[in-house]
Formats: structure tokens, sequence, C-alpha cells
């Protein structure tokens, strides 16, 4: 993570937490990160607790501080989108009255 002030390092550790837990993912089509709210966030909490704990390099900028990281990760999750914001706005522009990531155009009301 070479050229990054270490706000940034820290912030790319967070997302990479969420991420290979799979609580952030990445629209295929327009490459935006969002939140899955299906997924239980847990793991990413105990995965970055056991990082800092095992005191793994790729987390020692943290200076074995779990609570800075899972705070930051906390945050990271709560200011994501829960859904691909191109996806939601082409599913809403699409479908008169709708208000919700999740509705389909496919849906039969």
């Amino acid at each position: 993570m070479q050229s990054m002030n270490p706000l940034q390092q820290k912030q790319a550790i967070a997302i990479d937490i969420a991420r290979w837990t799979q609580v952030l993912k990445t629209c295929p089509v327009h490459r935006h990160m969002y939140f899955d709210d299906e997924v239980n966030p847990a793991g990413a909490f105990v995965l970055a607790i056991e990082l800092v704990r095992g005191h793994t390099a790729f987390v020692e900028v943290f200076d074995n501080d779990e609570h800075e990281l899972t705070d930051l990760l906390s945050e990271t999750l709560r200011t994501s989108p829960q859904c691909c914001p191109e996806c939601e706005r082409s599913a809403l522009s699409s479908i008169p009255n709708r208000n919700s990531c999740g509705e389909s155009a496919l849906e039969v009301g």
C-alpha cells in the first residue's frame, strides 16, 4: 500500500476486510461497491479482531488497536450504499412509483 497516507491505508484495509467477508460486494456491471445487507457483518468484525490480535503485518498501521479497526469497519459499512447506485438509478427510472433497490421490473403486482 505504498504512496498512501496512514488514513488511506486504514480505509483500504477496512474495505478489504469487508470485501473478503462478502459484506461489501462489487457490482459486476458498474464496478461500484455496495453493502450486502443479506450478509451478516459479524464475520468481518471477527476477522478484523483476529488480524489485530495476531499482530498480522497487514493491519500493523492500526498499532494493535482493534477498536480503531472495528470502528472504521463499522463506519465503512454504515456509509456504503445498500446496492449499486447505477443499478438503483436504472431500476428507479424504469419503474414508476418504486423506491427500493431490491424491487425488480419483473415483479408482478
